[in-house]
């Protein structure tokens, strides 16, 4: 059976939904994660092999697809895009393959028929919008090293230097150390050190930490609730940069994992931003963003 396919990919796993040329959904899937920084070549065919895998157990195959839209977490890194199509082209992917920012097909799926702003704190940060006359700005989403302020991965880098800090006396006694310890198994600072800087850790896994900042900040931790406070600054900066290029009613979608799972990082956020702007529209990110995909896939020349 001939079908579209939107991936949504992300640092931490994939989202894949198959359409049928007229639109209706075949079937939906996941697979492992899709980021064009930071992750291995040999990952990203894994992925790619995985959707596959995913793709036949639902009956359909590489050949029968005649378009493939995939929102990617890094996608400005060049390589990344060309090992991407390579993957793709190696399991059988002879159809049209286009690639986009994973905000581009987020701010698809928030607001497919309209203007607003989509800002997501994943594994990283990045705030999109499209405006009222139809063009697109962005404030964030340059990556680890440069940027990701208030993401999963700075919150997790936070914890762990709020713990060195601890250890030779520049900052206080934090929960987070034993709290850290306990969920990576070690005793000491040196196997601490020896964690974050093994030649094959990610940064998913320092993302991973970003977990435990919630419980701390429950037992008042000050250390954590820095942190805390930090990441809703940094998210309300990125917010407000791109905000101020809107006018009358603005619509904000949050998504990632750090706004849909941390309450209350989410709700600091929203009070921050509506004292930065009166007319505000908050919501969640509702829909699957292969399903964006999809739809920017279908505004593709080649399916108008």
């Amino acid at each position: 059976m001939e079908y579209l396919l939107g991936m949504d990919g992300g640092g931490t796993g994939t989202k894949i939904t198959a359409a049928g040329l007229d639109g209706a959904i075949l079937a939906q899937m996941a697979a492992g994660a899709l980021n064009g920084n930071g992750q291995s070549e040999s990952r990203l065919k894994e992925t790619v092999a995985e959707t596959v895998r995913a793709l036949g157990s639902h009956g359909l195959t590489p050949a029968e697809c005649r378009g493939l839209g995939a929102g990617v977490a890094g996608i400005s890194n060049r390589s990344a895009g060309e090992t991407l199509r390579k993957a793709f082209a190696e399991e059988g992917f002879a159809c049209p393959v286009f690639l986009y920012g994973d905000h581009e097909t987020a701010l698809a799926a928030a607001f497919p028929d309209g203007s607003g702003i989509i800002l997501i704190a994943g594994t990283g940060s990045i705030c999109y919008g499209r405006r009222e006359d139809g063009t697109y700005l962005r404030t964030g989403g340059y990556g680890h090293l440069l940027d990701d302020g208030g993401s999963a991965y700075a919150i997790g880098r936070d914890i762990l230097a709020a713990i060195v800090r601890q250890e030779d006396g520049r900052g206080e006694d934090t929960i987070l150390r034993s709290l850290v310890f306990r969920k990576l198994g070690i005793t000491d600072i040196k196997e601490l050190v020896g964690y974050v800087y093994s030649p094959d850790r990610s940064k998913k896994e320092l993302a991973a930490l970003a977990v435990l900042l919630e419980p701390a900040v429950a037992l008042n931790d000050r250390a954590a609730l820095a942190i805390e406070s930090t990441c809703i600054k940094e998210l309300t900066e990125l917010a407000a940069a791109a905000m101020k290029h809107f006018h009358g009613e603005i619509n904000v979608a949050l998504g990632g994992s750090v706004l849909l799972k941390n309450t209350r990082i989410r709700e600091g956020l929203c009070r921050k931003l509506q004292e930065t702007a009166g007319q505000i529209q908050i919501t969640e990110t509702a829909q699957d963003a292969s399903l964006g995909a999809l739809r920017l896939l279908r505004e593709e020349p080649e399916f108008t």
